[in-house]
């Protein structure tokens, strides 16, 4: 059955802009641990399912100015699985890397690679690359549970294609939100101006970045060498980690962002007197057949290091919930300039980039996750669940001009939670083992005994 035109989200062309303005592309990893392995028959058969699931799509550009560009079923081109062999268990991370290595084509497609191994020790790995501008982690896991359900699902990915006067229609509309969200913050800024700043006005002091460094030459940036950026996957037993989380009178999500601003603080990048800028990624989603790609909303959490120090979850708990109370409930300078931001051609909005800094701290939170999903449509199989986002083809040196920290995902299996941690500075974090290393003490702190993947 077809479905309305699907038009690309302000999130949708951030992810967009990274792959073909910036030649950075974002790339989805999810990674699943299994009691037994799958094999040829089950992995092409999930393979062959997911190519009618909405993470199957190319994106297709308007022919009319300000009308955004839309999405189409990719089917057979959308993606391709791979069977590896046997690994052992030093091996788990190389294999992981590499399989994140994997380049997409958002026109033509593929856009998601499935690879499965054997563990040499038993069980065995799956793990699901896709770029992150077809989906999010929301949608991911909508489409593999879709493509592992016993049942057929008929209601296979099919928006519809835009006609002449759809995208006329869609370009006055995009016009008229241009148009308004300027005049608002024309207002919003002659509003401030004659306002008296209040205590109330002024934002904490928190340890968010160093200055920017110089603007690389087009040269300077050709000669710089892609790396991976690090990575660190620990597993820790389940009942441990909600026995801390217990004792310290918090939740899930605020020891989780406690750990985080550990590792910031361990890593030099703030002290324990400061407050840490930690970014929480919140799914926007309000119903099971929401099939846009991406749709997230960013809540930014000040937190006083010494919370983390002192073990205080209560109080981290209060500032996260207070944050997702007013989430949406107001109009930021962002969110004024997304629909103009989205009409601007790929130069100008590199441009307008040059100095742009990735979050000191991101902390997204998968909580506890679905069976089903965990287990690939087996609960049985259940093992350890991760996952991450990573960009590719970045340089040490551009992770450095984007000064950034660290980015982490947590997932709770039940049995088993799971930190994976990426370094993004290059200084702080230069190898995946001093980034696991941290990972571990940070963990020993809280009295948590985590295992290396």
């Amino acid at each position: 059955m077809t479905s309305p035109v699907e038009r690309t989200t302000h999130d949708d062309d951030l992810f967009i802009r990274m792959d073909r303005a910036f030649g950075v592309p974002v790339l989805s990893q999810a990674i699943w641990r299994l009691t037994e392995p799958l094999d040829a028959e089950e992995l092409d058969r999930i393979g062959r399912r997911l190519q009618q699931t909405p993470l199957s799509r190319v994106l297709h550009r308007s022919r009319v100015p300000l009308a955004r560009d839309h999405w189409t079923a990719a089917e057979g081109a959308a993606g391709r699985t791979h069977l590896d062999p046997p690994l052992a268990d030093d091996e788990i991370l190389e294999w992981i890397e590499s399989a994140a290595d994997v380049r997409f084509d958002l026109d033509d497609g593929p856009v998601w690679e499935l690879r499965a191994a054997e563990l040499r020790s038993g069980g065995g790995l799956v793990t699901m690359c896709s770029s992150h501008a077809v989906g999010d982690g929301w949608l991911g896991g909508l489409s593999i549970l879709q493509a592992t359900a016993d049942a057929d699902d008929t209601s296979a990915y099919h928006p519809a294609a835009p006609t002449l006067t759809d995208d006329l229609r869609d370009a006055t509309r995009q016009a008229i939100s241009i148009g308004g969200n300027l005049a608002a913050l024309a207002r919003d800024s002659w509003t401030s101006r004659r306002r008296p700043v209040e205590q109330a006005d002024v934002a904490p002091v928190t340890s968010q970045s160093t200055a920017a460094p110089p603007a690389p030459s087009e040269a300077e940036m050709a000669r710089e060498t892609p790396i991976r950026t690090p990575l660190a996957i620990v597993s820790i037993p389940g009942e441990e980690w909600r026995a801390t989380v217990t004792e310290a009178e918090g939740t899930t999500t605020a020891l989780f962002i406690a750990i985080v601003i550990g590792l910031i603080v361990d890593a030099g990048r703030a002290d324990w007197t400061d407050r840490v800028r930690v970014s929480v990624p919140m799914s926007l989603r309000d119903e099971a057949g929401d099939t846009r790609a991406n749709s997230t909303t960013g809540l930014t959490l000040d937190v006083p290091a010494e919370w983390s120090r002192d073990h205080d979850l209560r109080s981290i708990r209060r500032l996260a919930k207070e944050a997702y109370q007013g989430a949406g409930t107001r109009s930021s300078r962002l969110l004024r300039l997304q629909p103009l931001m989205q009409a601007l051609p790929d130069r100008a909005v590199s441009a307008l980039s040059t100095n742009a800094a990735t979050p000191l701290a991101l902390a997204s939170s998968g909580g506890a996750v679905d069976p089903l999903f965990s287990g690939l449509g087996k609960p049985s199989r259940v093992g350890t669940f991760a996952s991450r986002a990573t960009t590719q083809g970045v340089s040490r040196e551009r992770l450095a001009r984007l000064r950034g920290g660290l980015a982490a995902w947590f997932h709770d299996t039940g049995e088993t939670t799971t930190l994976a941690v990426s370094g993004l500075d290059p200084n702080a974090f230069p190898t995946s083992v001093e980034l696991g290393t941290r990972v571990q003490k940070e963990c020993a702190r809280w009295g948590l005994t985590p295992q290396n993947w």
